[in-house]
């Protein structure tokens, strides 16, 4: 692919607006129409010599001499973390999370771990973590986080709550070990076992809690049911919840709802369910969809969903352009705008353009920030990688860290070198090292079936942030979505 000559640009239009994402400075250039035109041909025909008029010449002169459109590409692909790794793994780590059991009192029909069609993932079994191991894993944790002043013990299943003795003691046997450091605990349950009991437990040990709920009871009952009866969950989880609001409303507050959505269905009773429940109206909540990466069976959004969850985001996103009232958008619509919005604030800061050796977003520093203990003491990136590959097996409790492993993991963006030289969306690739993984061995194709995906969320997220950019509404109003 010839880019000599040409600038690492992608150009965007809002319906006000002509844009190019200038890929060295991550920033965003406004362009006359003139000026966008020229650019589109001059990409389009990959022809930088193309003649151009006089007062776009005139303009790209100026926009050059201040850093802009260069063609600078990287040349080669490496994380910039790599020589530093070995000191990240042995005194930096953030956060480390134990799976305490790999049992569950759920069987929800999109999890990662209830496949039997699909070996890229373990299933569910009754294994748990020995005590032994469990505090085995914080003395290694207090040995390797010398450099932090805040660290984080996190609990994972399965149902963690199935071993909340367990937790009881390593969360009082860490409370010692990081004595004079700013410890936090937290932990993902399906909320069933959380009772006011636990709860007051959790709220006097510094613990933020993850609960997963889909929604109304008609949506949530049909993919989260009890493993031992197939009952409905719904009931049992919006008791303790409220309870929890009840007695311990400032804990509560701590809580995040995660909300799994699956595109197959309508979505409007979910909308609505969050925009008018007493107990979670104000809820803080992630908004995600079904991930299917392990599973054989794709969630594709039907029309339906496709129409009314673009009708709600449509409406959110003109009452924050002040077109239309933000009392009648929903909490899950304006919860999108917020994250989509404050994403991009985030990663769009000005830069001084590519190094020669640089890497495409996606791969975060394995094991620095969130470490992932198995019951088996086996060390792993994080929690969302296959445990059943050998490939994200990083470490283990008893040998510590294997580097050049961490490293092969760090730097999967080598797998796929040139394209990711030459992708407009580089800086912001969201691809994680488990889209790259085939069961065991790192697979180009599999990384490259992810590409334009990406590209197009991105796009997607770079014209909603640069719509409200055009209609310059505060960051403070996007943020404040408790509206």
């Amino acid at each position: 692919m010839k880019t000599k000559g040409l600038p690492f640009v992608h150009l965007i239009k809002t319906p006000m607006n002509n844009y190019a994402y200038d890929v060295n400075t991550n920033a965003f250039i406004g362009l006359s129409d003139d000026t966008y035109s020229y650019l589109e041909e001059v990409l389009n025909t990959g022809t930088p010599e193309l003649p151009a008029p006089v007062n776009v010449e005139f303009s790209l002169e100026k926009l050059s001499k201040q850093g802009f459109f260069s063609d600078k590409h990287p040349k080669r692909i490496e994380h910039g973390e790599t020589q530093f790794l070995k000191y990240h793994l042995n005194e930096n780590l953030k956060h480390i999370t134990l799976q305490l059991t790999q049992e569950c009192n759920f069987r929800c029909s999109y999890c990662t771990y209830g496949s039997k069609d699909f070996q890229y993932q373990r299933e569910h079994s009754s294994k748990k973590m020995p005590l032994e191991t469990a505090i085995s894993a914080i003395d290694f944790f207090a040995a390797h986080s010398a450099n932090q002043s805040e660290v984080n013990v996190g609990f994972y299943g399965g149902e963690p709550l199935l071993e909340y003795d367990m937790m009881k003691t390593v969360i009082e046997y860490a409370e010692k070990k990081f004595f004079g450091k700013e410890l936090t605990i937290s932990f993902t349950t399906n909320g069933s076992l959380l009772t006011l009991e636990l709860a007051r437990y959790f709220s006097s040990h510094n613990a933020s809690v993850t609960i997963s709920l889909d929604g109304a009871p008609e949506t949530h009952n049909r993919s989260r049911k009890f493993a031992a009866t197939g009952d409905s969950t719904f009931d049992t989880v919006k008791k303790n919840l409220d309870e929890i609001k009840k007695e311990l409303p400032e804990w509560f507050r701590r809580i995040l709802l995660n909300v799994v959505i699956d595109p197959r269905y309508s979505c409007c009773s979910l909308h609505d369910f969050f925009s008018n429940d007493a107990t979670l109206g104000q809820s803080q909540m992630v908004v995600t969809y079904i991930d299917d990466f392990f599973s054989l069976e794709k969630y594709y959004a039907s029309d339906i969903f496709s129409f009314e969850n673009n009708s709600y985001l449509l409406k959110a996103y003109l009452a924050y352009l002040g077109k239309y009232p933000m009392a009648k958008t929903t909490r899950v619509a304006r919860q999108f705008v917020f994250t989509n919005f404050t994403k991009s604030e985030k990663n769009l800061k000005m830069s001084m353009g590519l190094f020669e050796t640089n890497a495409p977003g996606g791969p975060c520093i394995p094991g620095e920030r969130r470490l992932f203990v198995s019951v088996d003491g086996l060390f792993y990136p994080c929690e969302r990688v296959s445990e059943t590959s050998e490939l994200m097996i990083i470490g283990n409790l008893r040998e510590g860290f294997d580097v050049d492993k961490a490293k092969r993991v760090l730097n999967v963006g080598g797998l796929t070198d040139e394209e990711c030289k030459n992708c407009w969306a580089f800086r912001h690739c969201s691809i994680c090292v488990k889209h790259c993984d085939n069961n065991g061995e790192f697979c180009p194709e599999l990384k490259l079936s992810q590409c334009d995906g990406v590209r197009e969320s991105v796009e997607r997220s770079f014209k909603e942030y640069l719509l409200l950019r055009d209609f310059d509404v505060p960051i403070e109003a996007i943020i404040n979505i408790g509206v």
